[in-house]
């Protein structure tokens, strides 16, 4: 695994499985909505990532969805990763709320 970039699918997984107990992988789009629903961007060069359950999870994706909803999809993988971490640890924190 290279511990600079995760460019490749398998070692995202691994790493976000040895966090949370569960497999997430990566999804690319060319649109984004940041901060509210009117906040269009859209990027023809480079995919703005999000982590999505390649299974059903413990409820994480589904809390995450609803506490950010215009807040998911990232310019680099590797700040996909951190909000999501951290995010993850606060919901684990909290006590694993539903949503």
């Amino acid at each position: 695994m290279n511990y600079e970039n995760f460019e490749k699918p398998e070692d995202v997984s691994k790493y976000l499985h040895f966090i949370t107990n569960n497999y997430y992988s990566f999804a690319a789009g060319a649109v984004r909505k940041w901060g509210n629903v009117e906040k269009v961007e859209r990027s023809d060069e480079l995919p703005f990532y999000q982590l999505m359950p390649d299974n059903l999870d413990d409820g994480f994706f589904n809390w995450y969805c609803v506490e950010r909803p215009y807040n998911q999809f990232f310019k680099t993988k590797e700040m996909c990763i951190i909000y999501f971490v951290k995010y993850w640890l606060e919901w684990n924190r909290m006590g694993k709320p539903t949503t």
